[in-house]
């Protein structure tokens, strides 16, 4: 049957040859290589433009893999929208969870405090910093009343003591209506503890033999809950690339099923119990790869293992590394992208992190948003409904196996070399990161690797975003209150310690009986970064000089003639100076040296930079330097590249230069110092 639409009928066949031609003459004679390829961190390029000759037999075969891994159950309800839960009052806790799961949310992540985390007592000055405050089972159900876990799934964060708070959650559920439909998230992950903080309460060896033995009890006792969990998020927030955060996840995943298999448990049930937690980025497409590779590659993994069936869980969560403190509303780009990316990408469960999370507390409007940006990728696009919607799409495919290719190599050597745990103890994976860290700084110092809201377009005008400040000193005397009188020795077998926590034992009191009181492994913890930070330091130095003196420190805009002509590097002068905090002082223009050296005096301000065009800087810049500098200023910059007359330029007193490419950080760095700004 012939097509009736014959659409494009009239225009010639399109064919890579001819595109490549007509780009290579759009380029008028730039190196294509360097122009239009991508060269990723993780050492592969990425092309402008895929056809299907890009496809092999082995990238043909992803889409088939991947959609084998997938329950085609879950395509009717979507992925399950997780809400981060951290305020340190278990009260408002329970009041913000039932409202987050009357209003579309799905499940539940509680971030314990920082003095639960370490299994420190109620007495420590910790409670209540940095997460909710639970630390025995009466907190917990003040935390978790009216929840039908059976329901909505909960899922924990609780670093070192996670075997203590599983039990405290394994006691509640346990005395819950439905508990055998309950399917909670236990979360239990010593190897990412040890590299986020450094430190074990135990061997390092013996911590991950004792999470595979309470494991297969959590199992037995709730079939449908997975008890161990791969976290990247320390590696990614360390800034990893995606290659080397999808290797330290298979390795400490093989290292998991080796040590559940070892307790004697089935293959299969091994590798039920173990959940994902992959953190996303803002690079779009690199987030659906990420998560298609690590599913393609665990399959691979369970295959040779025997294990026939290859469905892998995974919880997505915004990176906290590509969030701003500066222009936070900009976050809710960033996790809009985030979260898709994540759906897109076959994701379990989603974290969409609140735009506010970086600053405090989150208030009911940042919740709200947080779970509509999920509800609204559902409702409206329906990627849900769809198994492995990227599959069959050119680039994607080749991504997703460039990707696989370089974190599989990555594991390899992990394997070849003794396992994550060594690399980490030895701090040759602490080392790896931090060169790449490095690498990103250039970038993002020069904004070859922007940051919108930050290093690009700027608004130090913002009204600052405020999160309201618990009373720490009421929630402390409550958690107090709620203490029982515990006494007695509790044994690190799992029936003891749910009989020791049903009894009133405290995850003080369960730490202290499992591990001692001082950690028995240290070593240098992996170092959490922010793409914005180095920016934000300025911003902050900024901010406390206003907070002083009543203003921003500035820079004088020496516009030359009338906007048509100064208005292009203006724009780029202001953004470029307002990333480092630095306010721009901007006008009409000026067609004389003395016109501009009157108004920057009058202005207040002691640099300038000097805007225009080539040919006007050949008339007028020497002489507008001149006057700027008898009028008191300190530094003069110049917009754009000087060519052959930079030398002239700095004869009359022309100190630095921007143009694109230039390093945002140095440049302000120095203007805030000769600006007095400390």
């Amino acid at each position: 049957m012939t097509d009736p639409l014959k659409l494009a009928s009239e225009f010639p066949a399109a064919d890579y040859a001819s595109w490549r031609q007509l780009a290579e003459a759009g380029l008028k004679g730039a190196d294509f290589n360097k122009k239009l390829v991508t060269q990723t961190l993780d050492g592969f390029a990425v092309q402008p433009l895929y056809t299907n000759d890009d496809q092999d037999d082995a990238t043909r075969l992803i889409h088939q893999v991947l959609s084998a891994s997938v329950d085609s159950k879950d395509a009717a309800s979507g992925w399950d929208i997780r809400q981060l839960h951290a305020h340190p009052d278990p009260k408002a806790v329970n009041a913000a969870i039932l409202e987050d799961l009357e209003n579309g949310a799905t499940s539940v992540l509680l971030k314990l405090d920082a003095s639960a985390r370490h299994g420190r007592e109620i007495s420590s000055a910790e409670v209540g910093v940095g997460g909710v405050a639970i630390h025995c089972l009466a907190d917990l159900e003040i935390a978790l009343d009216d929840i039908y876990t059976d329901l909505a799934t909960v899922a924990l964060d609780a670093g070192a003591a996670a075997i203590p708070a599983a039990v405290l959650l394994a006691a509640y559920i346990a005395k819950t209506d439905g508990a055998d439909e309950a399917a909670p998230a236990f979360n239990i992950d010593p190897i990412g503890t040890l590299a986020a903080t450094g430190s074990l309460p135990c061997d390092v060896t013996d911590a991950i033999n004792q999470a595979a033995s309470i494991a297969c009890d959590l199992i037995d006792q709730f079939p449908l809950a997975t008890a161990i969990t791969v976290d990247g998020a320390p590696y990614c927030n360390a800034g990893a690339t995606d290659g080397q955060e999808l290797a330290c996840l298979l390795a400490s995943g093989v290292t998991y099923l080796r040590a559940l298999t070892d307790t004697g448990m089935a293959a299969d049930q091994a590798a039920g119990a173990i959940a994902f937690n992959v953190a996303i980025g803002t690079d779009f497409f690199a987030g659906i790869a990420k998560l298609r590779a690590i599913r393609l590659m665990w399959s691979r993994i369970l295959g040779a293992s025997g294990i026939e069936d290859t469905t892998i869980t995974i919880n997505a969560v915004s990176a906290e590394m590509v969030l701003s403190k500066v222009d936070p509303w900009v976050n809710m780009l960033r996790t809009t992208v985030t979260s898709f990316a994540a759906g897109l990408g076959g994701a379990d469960s989603v974290v969409c992190l609140p735009y506010d999370h970086l600053i405090g507390l989150p208030d009911g409007f940042a919740r709200r948003i947080a779970r509509n940006t999920q509800l609204i990728l559902q409702e409206e696009s329906n990627v849900h409904r769809v198994i492995d919607p990227a599959g069959g799409a050119w680039f994607i495919e080749n991504l997703t196996k460039d990707l696989s290719t370089a974190a599989w190599a990555r594991f390899q050597k992990f394997e070849a070399t003794g396992g994550i745990v060594k690399s980490l103890k030895d701090g040759s994976l602490k080392a790896e990161i931090e060169t790449i860290w490095q690498a990103r700084q250039k970038r993002l110092a020069t904004r070859r690797d922007p940051l919108t809201g930050v290093s690009e377009f700027p608004n130090i005008a913002e009204a600052k975003v405020t999160c309201a400040t618990p009373d720490l000193d009421t929630i402390q005397a409550e958690a107090k209150a709620r203490q029982t009188k515990f006494k007695g020795s509790i044994g690190k077998d799992f029936n003891s310690l749910i009989n020791a926590a049903s009894n009133g034992a405290t995850i003080g009191h369960m730490f202290t009986d499992l591990y001692g009181t001082s950690a028995a492994t240290q070593i240098a913890a992996l170092v959490p970064h922010r793409l914005s930070e180095s920016f934000e330091s300025l911003r902050k130095r900024s901010d406390t000089h206003k907070a002083k003196t009543g203003k921003l420190p500035q820079i004088f805009l020496a516009n030359l003639g009338p906007v048509a002509k100064h208005t292009a590097r203006a724009m780029f002068a202001r953004n470029f100076f307002e990333a480092g905090g630095i306010e721009a002082i901007s006008n009409k223009g000026f067609a004389d040296a003395d016109t501009c050296a009157k108004a920057f005096a009058d202005s207040g301000a002691k640099i300038a930079i000097i805007c225009g065009t080539d040919a006007q800087y050949g008339e007028m810049a020497t002489d507008i330097a001149k006057a700027l500098k008898q009028a008191g200023a300190n530094r003069i910059y110049l917009a754009g590249h000087p060519g052959d007359a930079k030398a002239s330029y700095e004869a009359a007193g022309i100190d630095d230069f921007i143009s694109i490419g230039g390093d945002v950080l140095d440049v302000c760095k120095t203007a805030l110092t000769h600006l007095g700004v400390k």
